[in-house]
């Protein structure tokens, strides 16, 4: 087929460099070089025993290999609006929750179901890259605004008003963030979600590391009395679960808007996985708080990536309270894909540039670890120490 055929919105994509560096990592890893990665953002822990006992015993039963309901498992449905409602403090139902093959998924459902072509995404940034690449893919124009707080990034309504204009429909907020890990603070969420309220621009929250916050509790825009106005929450098990390949998720949405993605999830793909659903709503339904077992490490790993980075002259970074990575600014850099590829090729160390977050995000690294032990953290600063000494 002629590429010429390919719509130009879609050839204008471009992939996030994640593959690329991760095969070339594993070319090097195979020619014998210790590389670190402290590229994907994806927790060390494996799923819970109660999700794979229940994966198991799925097999047994002759409904996994049928298609589960479109909307998903009714149980998975019902524990999981009871954990929301636990967690946000405003009443959920399971026909407000639609269960999806992932985040990612979820997101481009509710895209798909409420934005029009030619309409416009407002995404604060550095954002990340999936929203924008989505967005796009929709055929709606991905509108970034840069946060001004460039240390801590929280997003505020002054950086989002300069860029709403009458073709705005949507506003997208990364709570915590990816890549920076700053979570949205109750008071701007507020702030932000009526605004837009007053507007009629919906809220799109993508609360994909909510379970992830290690300072103080996560706000979520759901928290928000009268949220079903204009809020959709997005989530997934991916992380908080350890269960990247199961593919589930879910959107939190009014009933009414559920009941009309349900015709674009049909086309889409039906259902999520049957047999990850059945392992998740025990995941869901028995250990809700299992990733909290695991922030006592993930703080011990930050605090060495913190100490590490705060002794190489010209990177800055500043702890954000979420999340599993940090976003650390890079004095003069203005190839931070290029930086990347050096890091691999000299250090052999995995990062992730920051342009890959929007231009904002030029001059920054996004180094992750909630993969790589403490120790890999530890020599991973102290090859990045030498690397940069040696520039």
């Amino acid at each position: 087929m002629p590429p010429a055929l390919v719509r130009s919105r879609i050839q204008g994509l471009e992939l996030p460099p994640f593959d690329p560096l991760n095969r070339r990592a594993a070319e090097l890893r195979g020619d014998g070089h210790p590389v670190i990665s402290l590229g994907q953002a994806v927790p060390f822990f494996p799923p819970p025993g109660p999700a794979l006992q229940a994966a198991r015993e799925a097999l047994a039963r002759p409904e996994v290999h049928r298609y589960a309901t479109d909307p998903g498992l009714p149980e998975l449905r019902a524990i999981l609006a009871d954990r929301l409602t636990s967690a946000t403090g405003t009443p959920t139902t399971r026909d407000d929750v639609i269960i999806t093959a992932g985040g990612n998924h979820a997101f481009t459902l509710a895209l798909t179901t409420l934005v029009d072509a030619g309409d416009e995404v407002i995404l604060p940034a550095p954002y990340f890259t999936n929203h924008q690449m989505a967005v796009v893919a929709a055929g709606a124009a991905a509108i970034e605004a840069p946060m001004a707080d460039r240390s801590m990034f929280a997003v505020r309504w002054a950086d989002i008003e300069p860029h709403v204009t009458p073709r705005t429909k949507a506003v997208v907020l990364c709570n915590p963030s990816n890549p920076t890990g700053a979570p949205v603070e109750p008071e701007d969420g507020r702030r932000i979600i009526g605004e837009l309220a007053r507007r009629g621009i919906l809220v799109i929250s993508d609360e994909t590391y909510m379970q992830f916050v290690y300072d103080g509790a996560h706000w979520s825009a759901a928290s928000v009395p009268d949220w079903r106005r204009n809020v959709i929450v997005i989530g997934t098990f991916s992380k908080s679960f350890g269960m990247m390949g199961w593919r589930v998720g879910f959107l939190l949405a009014d009933a009414p808007v559920c009941e009309q993605a349900i015709k674009v999830q049909d086309a889409m793909i039906i259902c999520a996985p049957t047999i990850s659903q059945m392992a998740v709503e025990a995941a869901v339904r028995h250990c809700w708080s299992y990733p909290l077992s695991f922030h006592d490490e993930l703080r011990r790993r930050r605090a060495v990536l913190a100490g590490g980075l705060a002794g190489i002259a010209g990177l800055h970074w500043t702890p954000t309270r979420g999340g599993l990575f940090a976003f650390a600014r890079v004095d003069g850099c203005t190839d931070s894909a290029g930086l990347s590829r050096d890091l691999l090729e000299r250090a052999f160390v995995v990062t992730i540039p920051g342009a890959s977050f929007g231009r904002s995000g030029e001059g920054f690294l996004r180094l992750s670890y909630g993969y790589a032990t403490a120790a890999e953290v530890e020599e991973a600063v102290s090859r990045l120490r030498r690397f940069f000494a040696a520039a």
